[in-house]
């Protein structure tokens, strides 16, 4: 077993635990360190959770954009490359297995079973609900504390992967990218990118459907079609997951519930806890003892 505390770094994956047949790692990275644009191929079958925004593109695949509201799924030896989104660069928390482990979550969440034993991932993303984001953070915060019960967070990763795997291939098969046009796709993306990055202001439908150039009707149609939800939905996941990062324990809640686009404290409170289960005070007087 070994378990690191996370330091401030620019470019760097570090592993925080190793327990039994899994890795919990993270990754951290600038926009101006060279591992960005290319930090060579995936080592291990790894199931990755962002923490900000950046665009992934796999080898032989289209961009991603790769948010909190969604994992990133990587077969060993996977190419790919990342493009900006975030001013923050890269920041995630990931979750490495056994290339079995993995075949064994695929084969039983669907009838086909896994494309191979090499390359067992199908898909390259799967959305990610508040309770699975809640569940991977707090197994990963476990993993990076003083005294990890490696057990118990071997068998939740394997939990986490199991839901992230059947998610994936359900969202893959309700709604396929094939069946879009490649303008839509590029439009949906593009509205991603924005929230992604302005998710603090008060955007309108209209707003956003002027940034990729259609209707507002067209728009909500479309990205419910591709995403599997509305955009005020995933508006507001994206800055449920914001505020998860800021919640330190001398964070101003009022202020932060306005510096995320919410309309007052209380509702930014009872989103918070109808997505996570507990109040951001909560959340933040347990994060004083992490």
């Amino acid at each position: 077993m070994r378990a690191v505390r996370e330091t401030d770094v620019v470019g760097k994956d570090e592993l925080v635990l190793a327990a039994g047949r899994v890795l919990v790692g993270r990754f951290r990275c600038s926009l101006t360190h060279p591992l960005f644009r290319d930090s060579g191929l995936i080592q291990n079958f790894l199931v990755v959770f962002p923490r900000n925004a950046v665009e992934i593109t796999h080898a032989g695949g289209k961009p991603i954009v790769s948010d909190p509201t969604r994992a990133m799924l990587y077969n060993r030896g996977q190419e790919y490359r990342r493009a900006p989104i975030s001013p923050d660069g890269d920041r995630c928390d990931w979750f490495a297995f056994q290339g079995a482990d993995v075949a064994e979550a695929v084969a039983a969440a669907s009838a086909n079973g896994p494309a191979s034993e090499d390359r067992p991932l199908s898909v390259a993303q799967g959305p990610v609900d508040a309770k699975l984001y809640l569940r991977q953070r707090r197994l990963f915060e476990e993993a990076s504390s003083l005294s990890p019960d490696p057990l118990r967070i071997e068998e939740g990763a394997l939990l986490v992967l199991d839901r992230t795997v059947r998610g994936a291939l359900r969202f893959a098969g309700a709604a396929p990218d094939r069946h879009l046009e490649r303008s839509r796709r590029q439009r949906v993306a593009a509205v991603q990118e924005t929230i992604a990055t302005r998710f603090g202001e008060r955007l309108t439908l209209a707003d956003l459907a002027r940034t990729v150039g259609c209707s507002s009707f067209h728009l909500a149609r479309i990205f419910r079609a591709q995403t599997g939800t509305t955009l005020h939905a995933h508006l507001t996941q994206v800055r449920l997951r914001a505020a998860m990062e800021r919640l330190g324990p001398r964070a101003d809640l009022a202020g932060l519930s306005f510096e995320l686009g919410f309309s007052s404290h209380s509702h930014f409170t009872s989103a918070f806890r109808r997505a996570f289960g507990a109040t951001p005070s909560a959340v933040r007087a347990r994060n004083a003892f992490i």
